[in-house]
Parts: structure tokens; C-alpha cells; sequence
């Protein structure tokens, strides 16, 4: 009897123990998915006080706080401060007699690399691409003089190359992406 007594509640512990470690490990992921924000890089540069690449909450990442994160002095219009920013853009914020001027370009292919970002493989130069480990000289080349007949449409495309199979498209593909086709309004000038 007094076997049968141990055994029930070595069971009821055991099952106690698997329900508690379930919720403990169940709610720390929830807590972390919570916690943890996607963040947006952004270059700033011109008329501010510290120019530089940003980190800013996807949320909040926004013309005006990309602007105020590098002290820039200037009052920026309305519709424009609300203007949502994503990783790669960079901000060329002028102060020019006729009002605030704002463009939107892409960064430099060595700052989208240093944050970790990708290249578009429809418009970054010979030089950029090479910047790309596991990239050699000759299939750099043959990207640019492809793109100039017709462009990407997708990074799979690239398995049209002499040498690049799926293993090596594997790895050019952490470096490397068709940004273009894939969402076209992440460049251009936005202005007062």
C-alpha cells in the first residue's frame, strides 16, 4: 500500500513538474516575442547635427525621428515627418532657401552590408557586387551584363549563370536580392 501511495505521487510530481516547465517555457517565448521590435537602419547625412546610420524602432521609424535621432535643427513639414522609413534608405536632409528638402536614396552597398542588409541585384555596380563573399569577378560581370538586356526578376534567376548552382545561390543569397521588382517605392526624392 505504501508502494502504490509513493508511486501515484512520484506521478502527480512528475506531472506537475512537466505542466510547470510547460507554462514557464511557453510564457518566456510569448514575452520575448513581445519584447523583441523588428528595427529599421537608416542613414542620415546633410544638414544634421551627427550624421550616421541609425537603428529605430520599425514602428516608429519615421522621417521626423530618423531626423531627430541625428539632431537635425530644422522644423520638417508635416506630411513628410510622418513618412514611414524602412532598412537601407538614406535621408540627404538639405535646409535650402525655399524650405527643408528631403531625399530618399538607398545607402551605400558597404553600409547595407556592414548592417547586415542586401544588395539589388538590378542596381548595384560592378564594385558593390564584388564587396559580396562568394562572388567571384566573373559572375559580378555577368549580373551586371545581364541586367542591362533585361532585369531581375527574382534571385533564383541567377541560376541562368554558368556557375552558380543551388549551393552557391544559397550563399549569394544572403548578400544579394531583387529589390527592384519587389517593392519599387523604397527609392526616390521626397521633398516640402
Amino acid at each position: 500500500m505504501e508502494n502504490d501511495r509513493t508511486k501515484i505521487e512520484s506521478a502527480v510530481l512528475i506531472v506537475a513538474i512537466l505542466f510547470f516547465a510547460f507554462y514557464f517555457f511557453a510564457g518566456q517565448n510569448h514575452v520575448r516575442k513581445r519584447e523583441i521590435a523588428p528595427s529599421v537602419a537608416v542613414e542620415v547625412k546633410g544638414d544634421v547635427a551627427r550624421p550616421g546610420i541609425y537603428l529605430l524602432e520599425g514602428s516608429r521609424a519615421s522621417v521626423a525621428s530618423a531626423a531627430a535621432r541625428a539632431g537635425a535643427r530644422l522644423e520638417i513639414p508635416g506630411a513628410l515627418a510622418g513618412a514611414k522609413l524602412c532598412s537601407g534608405q538614406s535621408l540627404d536632409i538639405a535646409d535650402t532657401k525655399t524650405g527643408v528638402k528631403i531625399k530618399l536614396l538607398r545607402m551605400p552597398a558597404a553600409a547595407l552590408l556592414a548592417c547586415g542588409l542586401k544588395l539589388d541585384i538590378n542596381s548595384a555596380s560592378l564594385d558593390d557586387l564584388l564587396l559580396i563573399s562568394h562572388l567571384p569577378p566573373r559572375i559580378a560581370a555577368e549580373i551586371v551584363r545581364r541586367r542591362s538586356r533585361r532585369p531581375w526578376e527574382k534571385i533564383d534567376d541567377l541560376l541562368e549563370i554558368r556557375g552558380v548552382g543551388p549551393k552557391r545561390l544559397q550563399k549569394l543569397s544572403a548578400g544579394l536580392e531583387v529589390l527592384a521588382a519587389k517593392n519599387p517605392e523604397r527609392r526616390g526624392d521626397v521633398r516640402k
